[in-house]
């Protein structure tokens, strides 16, 4: 079959011809219908989850979906012809916390898809059968893709800090596939939702995504701050703050713009960074600074559900095929696109 390759950690990527992969016990494989191309695979190839040289080479990708052609023994939770998309996290089922039904908090983390086991950026795919989610019959594969991540992410943000209609949501990084679905998810939950990138393509394209439910600001103009207290004057600032983006200036500035009882949410990737407010600062404002580590298995579900029902929209840039996959992934590295670009591999 062809496939893309990572053969160093930070490296190029390849298109190779490759041996067709067998699931083993517990193990299905997928014909690959659609996988997003996104900067969380980007960040992955350039060793932001792992850079252990054993698990090389690679093939990435982690936000797909398609259908199962072959199963191995012991599986009985799917069978061949199921449509299924893919949970990104290898956990283990059986600690409390993959028990309680918060696999995204797994305490025997056993790692991701595309990096500690080959991913989609290939015709087909092998997972534990555990991580095959069926998918409803209305909802496309391009959508379920995105519902893996792409939506799940913004729901389990979402419910972390509780959105509701009284808050007032800035996203920074609204153009990408993350602050897109977000902006979505938020004005559904009935939040002032206010959308920040930094140049007019990306803010003409949330505009054009999103229409009248979403207040766009550019986060490169020396009034930033200016503009977003303008739109929040009757809260004295947003309520929630969502990082996408991983900057700790931007993250620095955000925090200073938060209202009263105010939250910001990280949920990207900071390798060694670090950001640490005076300690009196969430006393004085009452202000929390909370993570948010991908989605549990049931957001999952329900972010295919939501796709499936038009309750939101998913939005998808381009379509490429395999051979396609490097020059993208080349113009992530340099800024020069943004937002889902999604390859069907057939």
């Amino acid at each position: 079959m062809s496939a893309v390759m990572l053969s160093e950690w930070g490296g190029e990527l390849s298109v190779d011809t490759v041996t067709q992969p067998e699931p083993g016990p517990n193990e299905v494989r997928i014909a690959v219908r659609a996988c997003a191309i996104t900067r969380t695979v980007e960040n992955a190839i350039q060793g932001g989850l792992s850079d252990d040289p054993s698990l090389l080479p690679r093939i990435p990708g982690h936000e797909f979906a398609g259908v199962i052609d072959a199963v191995g023994t012991m599986v009985s939770s799917v069978a061949p012809g199921d449509r299924v998309l893919s949970y990104f996290y290898l956990t283990c089922g059986m600690c409390q916390a993959c028990r309680q039904g918060n696999r995204n908090q797994c305490t025997d983390f056993d790692g991701w898809v595309g990096v500690n086991c080959d991913g989609a950026y290939a015709e087909y795919a092998t997972i534990p059968a555990a991580n095959a989610i069926p998918i409803p019959d209305e909802c496309s594969f391009t959508a379920a893709a995105l519902a893996a991540d792409g939506l799940a992410t913004p729901l389990h943000v979402c419910e972390r800090a509780n959105v509701t209609d009284s808050d007032t949501v800035l996203i920074l990084g609204g153009a990408g596939r993350i602050g897109i679905h977000l902006s979505q998810l938020a004005a559904s939950r009935g939040a002032n939702v206010i959308s920040a990138d930094v140049n007019q393509t990306q803010l003409t394209h949330i505009d054009e995504m999103t229409g009248s439910a979403v207040e766009t600001v550019d986060a490169s103009r020396d009034d930033f701050a200016d503009q977003v207290q303008h739109a929040t004057s009757y809260t004295g600032g947003p309520t929630v703050i969502v990082d996408t983006v991983g900057d700790i200036n931007t993250i620095k500035d955000a925090w200073d713009l938060l209202g009263m009882g105010g939250c910001l949410v990280t949920l990207t990737t900071h390798h060694d960074r670090s950001f640490a407010p005076p300690l009196k600062q969430f006393i004085y404002t009452e202000t929390s600074l909370i993570g948010s580590r991908y989605a549990t298995s049931d957001q999952v579900i329900r972010a295919a559900q939501m796709f499936a029902d038009n309750r939101i929209n998913h939005v998808v840039r381009d379509t490429v095929g395999l051979d396609e996959v490097p020059a993208i992934h080349a113009q992530l590295r340099a800024g020069e696109t943004f937002g889902t670009t999604m390859l069907t591999p057939r």
